[in-house]
């Protein structure tokens, strides 16, 4: 069975929403994961008709929004700046229900060097469960991304163990833990029951000496990792995250986004043909 694909609009900062969608549709692409922040292309300040023609023009295009990415930091020892990021999130929220997207992605933050994430989990875990609350009203949900100094699955685990909350879910990025060392086998168990969706990316080394690829031109195990996915039923979106916005030696989108999807096409379909694990 088919799984739908998205890309994060990380992947083309240049291009504007029209290029986009007519770029998706053109490569056979399902979904769009609309990256928000100062340098996105949405933000919940859109004009309401802007927004609405978003909608409309992705439906005209057969394209889905698959997410809208919000750069939180839950984190802080202010409580003031936390409750302004969890604003922020349910701002994301409302977003995402006028582009009709299930997901905002969110991160918990990035920590003073030398801190122990264990640290501050009761107050990122308050954070989530009101982000969380709020979404739910609207029919979204909150999804967590391991990233920065939560990116080990066993720490996001422990937060999602400490918030049950039906609205609040985690992203898998395959590269992120292989980045770190994390072999499929690891996180996928720890991640599974509230997995919201996938971020595919491939690359080589680890830590300081990680280094971006084109997908299967690198270490990470995605057959393997997709091979859990398509064993334990999982029919989400799969979603690139070409980094390009951030790493503009990596190929421009017009080259690495039609690879992207044919690669990913052909890895679900071997995944799914039979059980390998």
């Amino acid at each position: 069975m088919e799984s739908l694909v998205a890309f994060s609009t990380l992947a083309c900062p240049a291009w504007d929403i029209a290029t986009v969608l007519s770029q998706a549709a053109r490569h056979g692409y399902d979904g769009i994961e609309w990256r928000g922040g100062d340098r996105g292309h949405v933000r919940p300040g859109m004009p309401a008709a802007d927004k609405a023609l978003l909608r409309k023009a992705a439906g005209d295009a057969g394209v889905s929004a698959i997410a809208v990415t919000a750069y939180s930091s839950l984190v802080s020892d202010a409580a003031a700046v936390r409750q302004a990021n969890v604003l922020a999130l349910c701002r994301y929220a409302d977003l995402a229900a006028e582009l009709g997207a299930p997901r905002v992605r969110a991160f918990i933050g990035a920590l003073p060097p030398g801190t122990d994430p264990a640290s501050c989990f009761a107050r990122v875990v308050e954070c989530v469960l009101s982000a969380a609350e709020y979404a739910q009203r609207l029919g979204v949900v909150i999804a967590l991304e391991p990233h920065d100094d939560f990116v080990h699955s066993a720490v996001v685990a422990e937060i999602l163990r400490a918030a049950p909350h039906p609205a609040l879910g985690v992203i898998w990025d395959i590269g992120n833990a292989a980045s770190i060392g994390e072999d499929p086998s690891d996180s996928y168990p720890l991640l599974y029951e509230r997995l919201s969706y996938v971020q595919v990316k491939d690359g080589r080394g680890s830590g300081d000496r990680w280094q971006l690829t084109r997908l299967g031109e690198g270490d990470v195990p995605l057959r393997r990792a997709f091979e859990l996915l398509a064993a334990g039923g999982y029919r989400g979106p799969l979603s690139v995250e070409w980094e390009y916005a951030w790493h503009p030696e990596l190929d421009p989108p017009e080259i690495a986004l039609p690879q992207a999807v044919a690669y990913i096409r052909s890895l679900w379909r071997d995944a799914s043909s039979g059980p390998k694990c």
